[in-house]
């Protein structure tokens, strides 16, 4: 009858197999937190692109109305409302387009022109910042890392 149990070699053979699926799962993790915000981000303009094509297509008025405080938006088409939550830890850090009713909005006329143009830009729970800019007279919506 042979010892029971394990070699120190093997012991540190699994513990150094451990600390490499360690270190190669760090930067996964990492980039895991980025997809809250890149994703709330698509979503957004891809809303906002809907918006104006909506008003261009029905020769309509169509808005998106922005709750900073509660995280929401409003989509006004012409078919009814849609509410929209950003992502949990994605939050508003700034947003200028023109207030109606004392709610910042982005109303796009039936030729594709914004109100005005503008940006707002939305935060992560890291700090990291995404800025969605909606250009004035053609109402072309983007994505910059950096402020307009």
């Amino acid at each position: 009858m042979g010892d029971k149990g394990f070699t120190m070699l093997e012991v540190l053979i699994v513990l150094l197999l451990l600390a490499i699926v360690a270190a190669l799962a760090v930067p996964a993790v990492a980039a895991l937190s980025t997809w809250q915000l890149q994703a709330a981000v698509r979503e957004m303009v891809s809303d906002m692109r809907e918006v104006r094509e909506t008003a261009i297509t029905h020769g309509l008025t169509c808005s998106l109305v922005f709750y900073e405080i509660g995280g929401r938006y409003r989509l006004n088409l012409p078919g009814g409302t849609i509410w929209r939550e950003l992502p949990q830890g994605v939050s508003y850090a700034a947003v200028n387009f023109l207030g109606v009713d004392g709610r910042p909005t982005l109303a796009f006329r039936y030729t594709g022109a914004p109100n005005r143009g503008g940006h707002l830009a939305l935060i992560d729970q890291r700090g990291r910042k995404k800025y969605i800019i909606v250009t004035p007279v053609t109402g072309r919506v983007r994505v910059d890392d950096k402020p307009p």
